[in-house]
């Protein structure tokens, strides 16, 4: 399987301005799912460059950032030493393997990155594990319904060959309630999407791009009703979805 870090190493500094990691709508779904308490000590996880952490950071008492990727880390810190943000911590660490005791976290996030992903069972097992009793976790990922991903995926894996799977939120729903978690919230949303912007986030080349470009333009039936792209000034546009999650670990 690839090794994710291969997927992000080179590309670190475009998840610093990519605008929808950094967007200001984006996070605040963060902020109105997490519903951060001045005490609280959250765990960030696969933070990347660490937009969400930087998002949390005014409202709590300390954010952990953890990623596997030491250049998005060495950005997150970059970016917080320009901010003077001082209550982060960067931590090289694997979501299925977190190196944190247990019931240690007021609130545990992870946002646009379990779909890389290898054994969801077990990242949610350590995410149940490492999140207090009577706390929150929140899960944002990428989520299109069935038609739709059957043509989004193989313009995933092309475009970042660490792409594993994305759930559908019912998927996420029946995952969840195997791992403990009581689902509080639970919806897809979904976005125009700049696929320009989604493949340059992944320095994807010209040749490329285009080829996936046209599998998407080319879909039929339910799918391309789903994903309706369209062209304006040349550029493609497409429907993409994410769920939005809050889960509760019973006290």
């Amino acid at each position: 399987m690839p090794d994710v870090r291969d997927s992000f190493r080179n590309v670190a500094v475009n998840y610093t301005r990519s605008t929808f990691h950094t967007a200001s709508a984006r996070l605040q779904e963060v902020l109105d799912l997490a519903r951060p308490q001045k005490g609280d000590l959250v765990l960030d996880v696969a933070t990347g460059t660490g937009n969400t952490a930087f998002a949390l950071a005014p409202f709590v008492r300390r954010v952990i950032g953890v990623d596997l990727t030491r250049e998005m880390l060495n950005e997150a810190r970059r970016i917080a030493a320009e901010r003077s943000i001082v209550n982060t911590d960067w931590v090289i660490g694997d979501a299925a393997s977190l190196p944190f005791q247990d019931d240690t976290f007021d609130i545990y996030t992870v946002r646009a990155a379990p779909h890389h992903f290898a054994d969801v069972d077990r990242f949610l097992f350590e995410a149940f594990r490492v999140l207090k009793p009577d706390r929150d976790a929140v899960f944002i990922d990428c989520a299109p319904p069935v038609p739709a991903r059957d043509v989004l995926h193989e313009v995933e894996v092309r475009r970042d060959p660490s792409h594993v799977m994305s759930l559908t939120v019912e998927e996420w729903v029946r995952k969840l309630g195997r791992s403990g978690f009581e689902v509080e919230a639970a919806e897809a949303r979904e976005l125009d999407w700049n696929y320009e912007e989604w493949m340059h986030n992944q320095a994807v080349a010209p040749d490329l791009a285009a080829e996936l470009a046209e599998l998407i333009e080319s879909a039929e039936g339910e799918a391309k009703v789903q994903l309706h792209p369209v062209r304006r000034d040349g550029k493609l546009w497409h429907a993409y979805w994410h769920c939005l999650i809050r889960a509760h670990k019973p006290g």
